[in-house]
């Protein structure tokens, strides 16, 4: 059956086509300017591929809804899930951390395990809606990365692996006495602090060079691409593009951005970065890359509606881009970025991931969504 939706605005990789776009089975099937009486009436709404974030930890969020609380696992990706279709997301790449420190017990091994097998569970028994992958966030100075990562890394779903490395006193944390107080609040003593530096700053010096090379390794005979987090510097910029990572994710200063961009690496920053003003670490803002002139996109980190926000927002305000250049930032180029070339536009012939949106005082309101040609929200 044929799917016809009109009287609506279509953002196309060329711009805007206002008439009637129509889909069978899971893909796009014709785009024709001009009134139609045939179909469903948008009544001028935009027509936007569907968002894809390559980056989001909102999975986390649902296990373990308060501290030390965790929920049936399945059932928060089925939540999960359903956020991501209400604000537009019809591709996620779920992120789960493999070694990070001091990052709550969603990351645990056991719960690593059991998110994973819940997802697959989810995604077997068709209780999603969403496209989902695994993005395994890498932490490169982890002690248990040579044992951890082989397993996990043979999930079905894993499409993304990313080089990290939160070791306080550079890259995200380079404002070692902000980072510093959060310890402090936690409790812990001035020794302690020194102890626990003492022991990050070793496993970086004993680890992180080796595990790089693993994820590495593992990333390419697998077929999935890479990404290096939280770039402080041009070597940063050049050892991770040396490895073969093609994404620099998040990087922190506007030289690192520039120095991607010179190494042909998708930049993708972090929405609540651009919806905020700034970055809530205190690094580049997003705004200042969008200034500079570099092609950025976003993953929405930790707010997945951030990235609808972003698309309509440098529409607007002070950017005024062509909606089709700003859309781009949340679906082209990150479908780019991670090799999922059957979507991310409104194209004949492309996968039928379809959002409908209308702007109410400049917020962009979700009013219909398609997935594989399928109407799920």
């Amino acid at each position: 059956m044929t799917i016809q939706l009109s009287q609506a605005k279509i953002v196309t990789p060329t711009g805007v086509i206002q008439g009637s776009l129509s889909f069978k089975g899971a893909e796009i099937q014709d785009i024709v300017e001009g009134p139609s009486q045939h179909g469903e009436d948008c009544d001028g709404d935009w027509l936007i591929p569907g968002i894809i974030d390559i980056h989001t930890d909102n999975l986390e969020r649902h296990f373990f809804p308060r501290a030390n609380i965790d929920w049936n696992p399945v059932s928060a990706a089925v939540v999960h899930d359903g956020l991501c279709i209400s604000v537009g997301v019809t591709t996620v790449f779920d992120s789960l951390s493999i070694g990070s420190f001091g990052s709550g017990s969603a990351r645990t091994p056991d719960n690593l395990i059991r998110l994973t097998d819940a997802l697959h569970e989810a995604h077997d028994k068709q209780l999603l809606k969403a496209t989902h992958r695994l993005h395994w966030r890498c932490e490169a100075p982890s002690d248990v990365m040579a044992d951890w990562l082989p397993d996990f890394a043979d999930a079905p779903l894993t499409g993304l692996f990313s080089l990290m490395d939160h070791t306080p006193g550079q890259r995200q944390y380079r404002n070692i006495d902000k980072f510093l107080d959060m310890w402090r609040r936690e409790g812990l003593t001035e020794a302690a602090i020194e102890d626990r530096l003492t022991e990050r700053r070793a496993n970086v010096a004993r680890h992180d060079a080796a595990n790089r090379r693993l994820v590495v390794e593992v990333a390419k005979a697998r077929g999935v691409p890479i990404a290096s987090h939280d770039d402080e510097s041009i070597a940063h910029i050049n050892e991770a593009a040396d490895l073969g990572a093609t994404i620099a994710e998040f990087p922190v200063t506007m030289e690192a951005a520039h120095a991607a961009q010179a190494r042909g690496m998708h930049i993708v920053m972090g929405g609540p970065n651009l919806i905020r003003g700034g970055s809530y670490s205190g690094n580049v803002p997003a705004k200042d890359l969008i200034a500079a002139g570099l092609p950025i996109g976003f993953a929405s980190d930790y707010v997945p509606r951030s990235l609808i926000e972003c698309a309509f927002a440098l529409a607007a305000g002070p950017w005024q881009w062509p909606i089709e250049q700003a859309v781009n930032t949340v679906t082209g180029l990150p479908a780019r970025a991670v090799g999922l070339h059957d979507r991310g536009t409104l194209e004949v012939g492309k996968r039928a991931d379809v959002v409908r949106v209308k702007v109410v005082d400049g917020h962009a309101l979700v009013r219909g969504v398609w997935t594989g040609g399928v109407r799920v929200g």
